[in-house]
């Protein structure tokens, strides 16, 4: 249901910021915003709490987008999810945001795992590669995980592509415990 209702208002937001040619800015405001609220434990419990009233919300949002530098469309976005009870979704709302904007302009989120660090030159191979796969422009966040033994693994979405020496070996793991059961 959350995540209904945050799509629904991130696809207005969207529309909006596409409208007012302001679709970056929007973009950015909201990532600033998002993170002001995440390293604030007491504004995170101002939103939160219904004891607080949209109003004090709205005031505190107006002081934040203030110090930002947010523009006003943005502000009374994030004003009007205080003021219909919606500003602890404001996160889910963003993650829709990105989500939808992602899908607008064909691009991909790749989260791309090694078992050891990758050379600029490999991963920008690596993005031309998921680039033809997916058909879309990636952006990659890639991590290390020495687990993994050797090899990569790209997700794009729900979408896993395991090439890691790690799943291999499950693999063979799999087939050789199953084989033997059947004989």
């Amino acid at each position: 249901m959350i995540r209904v209702i945050a799509k629904r208002y991130a696809k207005a937001l969207v529309e909006l910021s596409e409208e007012k040619k302001a679709v970056d800015k929007t973009r950015t405001d909201l990532d600033s915003f998002i993170a002001a609220v995440e390293s604030q434990p007491a504004m995170q419990k101002l939103f939160s709490s219904p004891v607080f009233t949209p109003e004090n919300k709205k005031a505190v949002i107006k002081e934040l987008a203030g110090k930002l530098g947010m523009q006003e469309t943005t502000q009374r976005f994030v004003e009007h999810l205080a003021e219909t009870g919606r500003i602890r979704y404001v996160k889910d709302v963003h993650e829709a945001f990105l989500a939808i904007l992602a899908e607008r302009q064909n691009r991909a989120a790749v989260q791309l795992t090694t078992a050891t660090a990758v050379s600029p030159a490999e991963l920008a191979e690596i993005k031309k590669k998921l680039e033809v796969l997916t058909g879309k422009q990636v952006d990659i966040n890639a991590r290390v995980d020495a687990s993994l033994i050797g090899g990569a693994k790209a997700q794009v979405g729900s979408v896993i592509y395991d090439g890691t020496i790690k799943n291999q070996l499950n693999k063979m793991r799999h087939q050789l415990t199953n084989g033997s059961k059947t004989s």
